[in-house]
């Protein structure tokens, strides 16, 4: 998220949470979304690093991803970036590799 809405609601929880109205669990899970929410950013660069890493075609990482081709090409020429599960999916390949998600 490129906005500060999850950091807004978790300083919030915490403030709930202070006053016993959210659980140490429901603490433990928004704070675990947070962190999700700060995973470093999947720039040009770093999308190329993955698939060269991999030794994959940016044909291939589109259908491991459910992506087009074309959406891999402006990802890798910095023209957008990915978000959602396309990129919770290219961050656990990087860290996991491409074997964690097929």
């Amino acid at each position: 998220m490129n906005d500060t809405r999850i950091e807004r609601i978790q300083k919030m929880a915490k403030r709930f949470h202070q006053e016993d109205a959210i659980s140490q669990i429901t603490m433990r899970k928004i704070d675990a979304l947070a962190l999700n929410d700060k995973q470093e950013k999947m720039t040009a660069t770093r999308i190329k690093a993955i698939r060269h890493k991999e030794h994959i075609s940016q044909g291939v990482l589109a259908s491991v991803l459910a992506m087009s081709t074309e959406s891999i090409q402006k990802w890798e020429q910095g023209k957008s970036q990915p978000n959602g599960a396309a990129a919770r999916l290219l961050y656990l390949i990087d860290k996991k590799g491409l074997e964690a998600v097929l």
